[in-house]
């Protein structure tokens, strides 16, 4: 059987560097996209993509390369982010220009969609037993109004959602999880996120054979540690929303 695949959409210095790092340790293949290539990842990934991700477009491409070289992409990590700048420390969220909003959004989410879109089509392509997962890096803003963030705070909740909604309907074969970094408290980590503990926790993830809950609050040195009330939705046909209503 060939080596299972790891593909890092958003292969920065910290998480995404820890990350191939370890998966890399595990003997998976791994593949390494990113707007800049740092000297360290092109050291640990077996193939590095430069990619810019406000281009959703251009995701199914980088999905091809992949499978083209490695294999198709038995774990995929979103890990890209963009937050174009803080809105006047929250006092004017809805002060940030259209394009700047826009912006964030497609790399935030859009660019996830398009992802979670290539993902599933390779994975329903891999054999039943193959490790198949995607993981969001995601924060507390799908829980949390930061309004000096907004754009980024939109992001993620719209992500939360596509995250959610995978893991709901696909779930009973293939797994997906918003990952969350906290604080002991269950406070939200901030700048001082680790990019280790996101390595160890995405590992258990990969390793696991279940869907476990998609919302996935995790705490250096604890792993997987529930602080909100159950989120999980009911899922719901158009038609029976609209048949309810009658």
């Amino acid at each position: 059987m060939p080596d299972p695949v790891i593909l890092i959409l958003g292969a920065g210095p910290n998480v995404g560097l820890s990350v191939a790092r370890k998966f890399a340790a595990e003997n998976w293949k791994v593949a390494a996209v990113a707007r800049t290539i740092k000297d360290e990842v092109k050291q640990t990934a077996h193939q590095v993509l430069v990619a810019d991700f406000t281009d959703s477009e251009g995701i199914s491409k980088i999905f091809g390369e992949v499978e083209a070289k490695l294999g198709i992409p038995n774990v995929v990590v979103y890990n890209a982010y963009s937050l174009a700048g803080m809105a006047n420390d929250g006092a004017h969220p809805f002060s940030i220009s259209v394009s700047s909003f826009a912006k964030d959004l497609a790399v935030n989410t859009t660019s996830l969609y398009a992802a979670l879109s290539a993902a599933v089509a390779g994975f329903r392509k891999l054999p039943p037993t193959a490790p198949t997962a995607f993981i969001y890096t995601g924060n507390m803003q799908n829980t949390l109004i930061v309004p000096g963030t907004f754009s980024l705070g939109a992001g993620k909740n719209a992500s939360a959602y596509l995250i959610e909604t995978a893991a709901n309907v696909y779930g009973a074969k293939h797994q997906f999880y918003y990952a969350d970094e906290r604080l002991p408290n269950g406070d939200p980590v901030m700048m001082t996120l680790d990019g280790d503990t996101h390595a160890d926790f995405y590992w258990y993830l990969a390793g696991r054979t279940t869907q476990g809950p998609w919302d996935a609050t995790f705490v250096k040195g604890v792993g997987y540690k529930k602080f909100e009330a159950e989120r999980d939705r009911a899922v719901a046909s158009v038609a029976t929303l609209i048949a309810n209503t009658q």
